[in-house]
């Protein structure tokens, strides 16, 4: 395995950023020996270009990952030539790069792949869990490392991109309020600002300016202490909107709040909604609007200091199904398969 990292410009330089790694990573897919080229995010410039070059000038398998929904989804809140550009990319990667397989995380991608018409096999493989770093930790220990006081009634969102679910996390939030006014939200990570997202993230935080002294947005976590913050929460809250990049992609965040085997509440949407009803890994909220999502929370209340067996069963999906092991050894079939 090799892993390349290639240099990422911020700023006004974001999309030329693009642009060089682009052309940094051709002399890669061009001269170095690989029996497959497996390139992840199919509109994202920087992978899908040197793939489609690849394909068209060497001999080297090509497989494709599909991991978020670009077009009529993720590209809205972009500029309109970047939307234009990863529109086209996503719709054209698979055939210009005379790919031999698509990989998806959702049932949504695949059946956006088989729509392609490119008689291509098409993989499903979700994300997995780090379930050795990020395990349950004592709540009086794990409250004791994050400085969170012992006795706060603790709701915790994680991750790094929300569109519209961040309306969605704080309109709920206002609801919890009103029966709980000691709950505190915490929110834990960097969140994403390209685009639009940054002024829109603004935006929503000043119409919810009154409630912003009950959320601690604690920023970026570094990893070996996620499981800290992940196991002081009283519950886990994932926020999810019902439109086409939600239900298409799979938050990565899922597979650290199971491995913490605490408390989950999610709407209903996507590959969410499947695991947790599937595997009784949480609760699910109606996929829109914020009235059920709150209520679902309010009720969940009741289940912080007692053994209702959710807790276990994220647990054990997480060393289970989604354990890295088990995706690696999937992702290998699709491997053998390819070659």
């Amino acid at each position: 395995l090799r892993l390349i990292t290639l240099p990422r410009l911020t700023g006004s330089a974001l999309y030329l950023g693009y642009l060089i790694r682009s052309i940094l990573a051709l002399p890669w897919v061009f001269f170095k020996r690989y029996d497959i080229i497996h390139s992840f995010a199919v509109a994202i410039p920087s992978t899908s270009i040197p793939v489609i070059v690849a394909g068209k000038f060497t001999r080297k398998k090509i497989l494709i990952d599909w991991d978020d929904a670009w077009a009529g989804g993720l590209a809205g809140f972009t500029s309109p030539l970047a939307a234009r550009t990863v529109e086209y990319l996503e719709n054209n990667t698979i055939s210009m790069s005379e790919a031999s397989g698509v990989t998806v995380v959702s049932e949504y991608l695949r059946e956006r792949a088989e729509s392609l018409g490119n008689n291509l096999p098409v993989y499903k493989v979700l994300n997995g869990s780090d379930n050795k770093t990020i395990h349950p930790v004592k709540k009086t220990e794990a409250r004791k490392e994050c400085g969170i006081p012992k006795d706060e009634l603790v709701l915790m969102s994680m991750g790094r991109t929300y569109t519209r679910s961040f309306d969605i996390l704080l309109g709920t939030f206002e609801k919890v309020v009103k029966e709980k006014p000691e709950a505190k939200l915490y929110i834990v990570g960097q969140m994403c600002e390209y685009g639009v997202l940054k002024k829109y993230i603004e935006q929503t935080k000043k119409r919810f300016h009154r409630l912003l002294d009950k959320i601690v947005f604690v920023g970026t976590v570094k990893y070996d202490r996620l499981k800290y913050y992940l196991s002081a929460a009283d519950m886990l809250l994932l926020p999810m909107e019902d439109c086409p990049h939600d239900e298409a992609r799979f938050p990565i965040r899922f597979g650290d709040y199971i491995s913490s085997g605490n408390l989950i509440v999610s709407n209903a949407v996507g590959e969410i909604k499947t695991l947790i009803e599937r595997y009784g890994t949480g609760i699910t909220a109606h996929p829109t609007g914020t009235d059920d999502f709150a209520e679902k929370i309010l009720s969940a209340m009741a289940l912080i200091n007692s053994n209702n067996g959710t807790r276990q069963k994220a647990r054990e999906l997480a060393t289970g199904d989604l354990s890295w092991s088990v995706v690696a050894g999937k992702m290998n079939e699709v491997y053998q398969r390819t070659l």
